[in-house]
């Protein structure tokens, strides 16, 4: 039996340190994205609100639905993360 073709076994313990590595930074980036997209929605609000206040021609449809679609954003941002901050006190109020 050739032994340089037989692979080392992977433990079980180095599977779920390497999925968990993977798992952190796939959330973190969907986090980041997330807050991103809030972002892009409140300048993109803002623009069209300053556009119009100026006095520029611009439709004010489009601009309330601008307005509209950040502030949907930003108050979804604000209810995830008073889900998340719920989880971590539930689970930092768990009995060991």
């Amino acid at each position: 039996m050739n032994i340089t073709s037989v692979g080392a076994p992977k433990l079980p313990i180095q599977e779920a340190g390497a999925g968990k590595s993977t798992g952190e930074s796939a959330f973190s980036e969907k986090l980041g994205q997330a807050i991103d997209r809030v972002s892009d929605q409140q300048i993109a609000g803002d623009d069209k609100l300053a556009q119009l206040a100026s006095g520029q021609d611009v439709d004010l449809h489009s601009t309330m639905i601008a307005l509209e679609e950040a502030d949907i954003t930003l108050r979804t941002m604000v209810t995830v993360r008073d889900k998340v901050i719920s989880a971590y006190q539930e689970l930092m109020n768990m009995a060991i």
